[in-house]
């Protein structure tokens, strides 16, 4: 049977096994995948840090969707109004949750994200709060930023929470807010829109004790303007903590109109080290564009 990798001497034993001409495939008696044995090995060497897939137990996907994609690069995820990537900021802000209807004062949404320290180094936080309609609540634990939203569980067996109304916003709250919707839409960070569960933002980051081992990316092209014919797709990523510039973490990727989506198996994996924000931006050559698009891998802890 296959073992998923503990830590790096789990690799050790992969290439051991090798040498000694263990019969049949030694590989399986390590790791399901090379990519995940060859990424540890990768970080223990550039980095000079142990890291277990094993320990940390958690698989992460991100997935996100943007109607209205332009001819500037956007990214796919869904924001307030029309804006079309997310404004950053580095000090734990981002404070508040509302609904755009007042009806929506029951439902528990859990929000999941970091906090910052004044390095740079982020902490994963999961919080709840439960919606008072249009009148903003104050989470426990403010955030620099918001990866996540959804509608909670209501814990009773054969009862659903009642459906969302109106749009929840997760927002800092330096610009105010009108009837539950922020004034300034740059302060919005995540938003689960009318109707829906979950919030869908195909960009998320790293904490300082995690990497991550991106092996798959999905996209696809839904709903286009009639002059659109192409859809151009890349993945960047930068480094928090050291000020780091966006960069393409691949080449750009063209979908044309018309065609299924797209799935890529990432060999090697995409490494995204601690403290770094990833997203998936795209854009058309003409008009406006539905996209869609997933990243799929495994965190792995610094031991």
């Amino acid at each position: 049977m296959s073992i998923i990798v503990k830590d790096a001497n789990s690799v050790d034993r992969y290439y051991e096994a090798i040498e000694s001409g263990t019969s049949g495939n030694p590989f399986q008696s390590v790791v399901p995948d090379f990519k995940l044995a060859h990424a540890i090995r990768v970080v223990e060497a550039d980095d000079s840090v142990d890291v277990s897939i094993w320990e940390k137990a958690k698989g992460l996907r991100k997935f996100g969707r943007n109607s209205t994609v332009g001819t500037s690069f956007e990214t796919v995820g869904e924001l307030q109004g029309t804006e079309s990537n997310e404004t950053f900021v580095t000090t734990n802000l981002i404070d508040g949750v509302s609904s755009s209807s007042a009806s929506d004062t029951s439902q528990t949404i859990v929000i999941e994200g970091h906090t910052v320290d004044g390095s740079g180094n982020l902490t994963f936080v999961s919080q709840e709060a439960i919606l008072l309609g249009q009148t903003e609540v104050t989470l426990t634990t403010p955030l620099a930023r918001a990866t996540r939203a959804y509608v909670k569980p209501s814990g009773t067996f054969g009862t659903t929470p009642t459906a969302l109304v109106g749009n929840v916003y997760i927002y800092d709250n330096t610009g105010g807010v009108g009837s539950g919707t922020p004034t300034v839409a740059s302060g919005t960070k995540l938003m689960i829109s009318a109707g829906n569960t979950q919030t869908q933002k195909c960009a998320t980051s790293t904490s300082s004790a995690d990497y991550w081992f991106i092996d798959s990316f999905s996209a696809a092209v839904g709903v286009a303007g009639g002059s659109a014919s192409r859809v151009e797709i890349r993945i960047e990523l930068r480094d928090i903590a050291n000020g780091g510039a966006w960069r393409p973490a691949g080449r750009n990727i063209e979908l044309t109109v018309g065609q299924n989506g797209i799935t890529y198996l990432l060999d090697p994996c995409i490494i995204v080290p601690p403290n770094h924000d990833i997203r998936v931006r795209a854009k058309t050559d003409s008009n406006t564009a539905e996209v869609v698009a997933e990243l799929a891998g495994y965190l792995a802890i610094i031991t």
